[in-house]
């Protein structure tokens, strides 16, 4: 039996292929690590490339972080300037307005500031003036204290009043208030208003002599003008010292009309008719030649409003009762704020409560100003001067004339009304009889 043959192992040839094969697989390795190599480095130079952009973008965030942080740091200084300009120029027209007008005027200056014009400006504006009659002489005969609880009293009543009628107070001097209507603010209904305010006044004047007579103080009287015309508004003044005021000829011209008023009178002017004529009650009227004005004008003495406001003064009728004897009085025609020197005697013939007749040994204008002394039957003179205004001069002898009391002190109030009481309980029960 033959040996067996010992397996044959791979030929030469096929050996040779393998190592061939082989050295593909290491020269493909080869490759691969080449290229993952070159890979690593362009990962590697675009990891830097991106580390130095994410820097400089960095970089410039950081920059422009810091420029806006400035930038707000100088707006938000300059937004805190705006608002303390805000602030000071708010607190400046509080403190020009809010004690003279209500404080919806003062909110819409603040939230309109072309409502408001600094400086001097021509408008179309009422004008109210009031003046208590006879202040001065009341004064007199009070203590300070007395004096000054007076004023304040009545003054806190009147200012309530004009605010709420939307009025602004440009001045208080003493006992006279100056009021505007239609500034700074302007509204369609500033003549009515006016004239409503002015009522009111007198009608809330009731009240305050109410309190006054609890008090131990004498009643007052106060007398209203009013005219709607053009003036210049504005502030006026000097750097240390500012007011909104008011000039012109039509301010001049209400001073006039409220100088013809009696206690207890509204008088209006003829523009200021005309703008609400429809809504008025008239009692009379007058014709006046006011100082500085070329012809003469016709005044309106106001009762009533009605429509919105509806507010009607009390009708007051005074019967002028002849005096068994006539009461000697001793006068002098004040002008302005001066008495004459003269002292001509006349005789008071008919007497009421406010108002009397006169018969004067001279002449007198209508709407003159009168200082009165009364004498006793004996000849000795009543303490105390009374005030009255001539409010007309009969037609038939100027030497007598009408006069409406304006200021009576107290001892010549008693007098005058021992007389009347004389009259009253005396006189005409014996007529009775």
């Amino acid at each position: 039996m033959p040996a067996a043959q010992p397996p044959r192992g791979p030929s030469r040839q096929a050996l040779l292929a393998e190592v061939q094969t082989l050295r593909q697989r290491v020269a493909a390795l080869e490759q691969e690590k080449h290229d993952l190599e070159v890979m690593l480095e362009m990962a590697t130079d675009h990891a830097d490339d991106l580390s130095e952009t994410l820097q400089q973008e960095r970089d410039d965030l950081e920059t422009m972080l810091e420029m806006t942080t400035d930038h707000a740091d100088a707006l938000e200084a300059d937004l805190q300037s705006q608002a303390e300009a805000l602030e000071r120029r708010g607190q400046f027209i509080r403190e020009t307005f809010g004690r003279y007008v209500s404080e919806e005027v003062v909110a819409q200056l603040l939230d309109a500031p072309e409502g408001l014009e600094l400086g001097g400006a021509k408008c179309k504006v009422t004008i109210l003036m009031s003046d208590v009659r006879g202040f001065t002489a009341l004064a007199e005969c009070l203590e300070p204290q007395e004096v000054m609880t007076f004023l304040n009293r009545y003054l806190e009543a009147m200012v309530e009043v004009i605010l709420a009628y939307r009025g602004t107070i440009i001045e208080i001097l003493g006992d006279g208030l100056l009021v505007l209507f239609d500034t700074p603010l302007s509204r369609d209904d500033d003549a009515e208003r006016a004239v409503a305010c002015a009522l009111a006044m007198q009608l809330r004047l009731d009240a305050t002599n109410a309190l006054n007579r609890r008090a131990g103080l004498p009643d007052v009287d106060m007398g209203i003008g009013i005219h709607t015309g053009e003036v210049v508004v504005g502030h006026i003044g000097s750097q240390q010292r500012t007011k909104y005021g008011v000039v012109g000829s039509a301010m001049n011209l209400t001073g006039r009309i409220e100088a013809f008023t009696t206690g207890g009178q509204i008088l209006i002017s003829p523009t200021t008719y005309a703008a609400m004529a429809a809504v008025l009650t008239v009692s009379h009227q007058l014709t006046v030649e006011p100082k500085g004005v070329a012809a003469p004008i016709t005044l309106y003495a106001v009762s009533g409003i009605a429509g919105t406001h509806h507010l009607f003064l009390p009708t007051q009728t005074e019967t002028l009762v002849p005096l068994p004897q006539a009461l000697d009085v001793r006068y002098t025609v004040v002008e302005g704020r001066f008495a004459g020197s003269t002292r001509p005697a006349g005789r008071v013939v008919k007497l009421a409560t406010r108002t009397a007749e006169l018969h004067m040994d001279q002449p007198v204008a209508a709407f003159s100003n009168l200082k009165l002394h009364l004498l006793r039957p004996s000849g000795e003179v009543v303490p105390g001067e009374l005030f009255a205004k001539v409010v007309e001069t009969l037609p038939e002898d100027p030497r007598r004339v009408i006069i409406s009391f304006t200021s009576i002190p107290e001892a010549a109030r008693i007098f005058l009304d021992t007389v009347k009481w004389y009259e009253y309980h005396v006189i005409n029960r014996a007529e009775q009889v």
